[in-house]
This record gives structure tokens, C-alpha cells and sequence, in this order.
């Protein structure tokens, strides 16, 4: 009996029900059971699975060539190389690692349901992606401050954002996103360290971020809740500064009819 659970609880992670869709690649138990190699058991000849691909493909050189078009624009036009565009790039930039380095493995996995590009790679793709998602929800944060001042301090607003200060900024956000994609690198992780032989190579075709409650809560605090809050913030001051300028001046052009 314990043995029929460690087959259901391995072949639940790496299999597709051929009930729920047809189209999707299906891995029999008997390859699964031994943990061998499910990716033999691949149907490359069902369409769903290949269509998956296709457009999954699709999406990522969409997201690639339209940041190359944001990076080359203003890099090769010196008009366009302000402050402000400093962190527009920086975000391309992190957009453009997300399309190379996270897309195309992500794609793999969610389309076959299993991981294979091995343990090593497995970790730096989970950092990678945390890391520049991070660092894409972080340069939204620093262009968000970058609009507000220049909204409510227009005059001071050059001495204010300097590309000295635009590029340290932008080093403080690079900085905190690798602080909070590096924690599982060094151990803050529920990964089993003493795995029983049968699952070693089960575990081979999984990749998972850690679910340790503590570096969830850390990592969802730093990727996503304070951002959040921040971005809230600087973007209703703004559109306070926008509703006080506007009653301004339509109380200006009143006051010039009165007169």
C-alpha cells in the first residue's frame, strides 16, 4: 500500500489527465513510476501540444523585439536619452532579461509539466525570475517617483533628478531586487536535504520555488505589497497635483472673463 501512494503522490506531479485535455502531452505511470525519463513519453504528433508551444513562442519574441525597439531608440537618438528614459530603459532592460533568461524555459515547463534542464539551472531560473521580475515591479516604482516630481516640482524638478542621482536610484532598485531573489540561493528554502533514493530522480523533473512561509511573506512584501503601496501613493499625489492644476487654471480663465 505505501507503495501504491509513492506512485499516485510521484505520478500526480509530472502527469496530465488525458480526461481534462486531450491536447496536452500525457506521461504513462509506468515511466513515471521509476522516475526513468517521462519526456520519452511525450506525444509530439498531438496538436494542443505544439500549438501551446507556438504561440507561447509567439509571445516571447514579441516581448523581446519590443524592448530591443525601446533600448536601440534611445540609444541611437540623443534627444531621447533624459532622465526620465533612464529608467524607462531600465525597465526594458529587466523586461529583456525576462524574455531570454525566464520566458523560454517557463514556456517548456508549463507546456510538458515537467522540468528538464537540470537541478543547477533549475535554481538559477527560479533567481533569475524573481529577480527581474522584481527589478521590472521596483523601476515602475522609481518612474512613478520620477513622474511625481516632475509633476509637482516642475521648476526644481532638473536639480532635483539628476542623471547622477537617476543612476544611483536605479542601482538601489537593481540592488534590492537581487537582495530579495538571493535568499534561496544560501539556504532559506524547504528543499529536503536527506531525500529517499526513489525520489532523487522524481525531484529531477520538479522546479519549484521554495514555499518556506518566511521567504513568501518576504518576497511577497518586497516583490509585490510595498511596490504596490508605493506606486498608490506617488500616482494619487499626482492625480491631486493634476485636479488642483486644473482648478487653478479654470479658475484663472474665469477670473480673465470676469475682468
Amino acid at each position: 500500500m505505501e507503495g501504491l501512494h509513492l506512485l499516485d503522490s510521484v505520478t500526480s506531479s509530472v502527469t496530465i489527465d488525458e480526461g481534462t485535455n486531450d491536447s496536452w502531452p500525457t506521461v504513462t505511470a509506468a515511466a513515471v513510476g521509476n522516475c526513468s525519463n517521462p519526456l520519452e513519453e511525450v506525444d509530439w504528433s498531438q496538436p494542443g501540444l505544439i500549438i501551446s508551444l507556438v504561440i507561447l513562442g509567439v509571445v516571447n519574441v514579441l516581448v523581446l523585439f519590443g524592448n530591443c525597439l525601446v533600448v536601440l531608440a534611445v540609444f541611437l537618438d540623443a534627444k531621447l536619452r533624459t532622465v526620465t528614459n533612464l529608467f524607462i530603459v531600465s525597465l526594458a532592460m529587466a523586461d529583456l532579461s525576462v524574455g531570454l533568461a525566464v520566458l523560454p524555459f517557463s514556456a517548456s515547463l508549463e507546456v510538458l509539466n515537467m522540468w528538464i534542464f537540470g537541478e543547477i539551472w533549475c535554481s538559477i531560473w527560479l533567481a533569475v525570475d524573481v529577480w527581474m521580475c522584481t527589478a521590472s515591479i521596483l523601476n515602475l516604482c522609481a518612474i512613478s517617483l520620477d513622474r511625481y516630481l516632475a509633476v509637482t516640482r516642475p521648476v526644481s524638478y532638473p536639480s532635483i533628478m539628476t542623471p547622477f542621482r537617476a543612476k544611483i536610484l536605479l542601482a538601489v532598485v537593481w540592488l534590492l531586487s537581487f537582495v530579495i531573489c538571493f535568499p534561496p540561493l544560501v539556504g532559506w528554502n524547504d528543499r529536503k536535504i536527506n531525500r529517499h533514493p526513489s525520489q532523487q530522480h522524481c525531484d529531477d523533473w520538479s522546479c519549484e520555488l521554495t514555499n518556506d512561509p518566511g521567504y513568501v511573506v518576504y518576497s511577497a512584501l518586497g516583490s509585490f505589497f510595498i511596490p504596490m503601496l508605493v506606486m498608490l501613493f506617488f500616482y494619487w499625489r499626482i492625480y491631486r497635483a493634476a485636479v488642483e492644476t486644473t482648478k487653478a487654471i479654470n479658475q484663472g480663465f474665469r477670473t480673465t472673463k470676469t475682468a
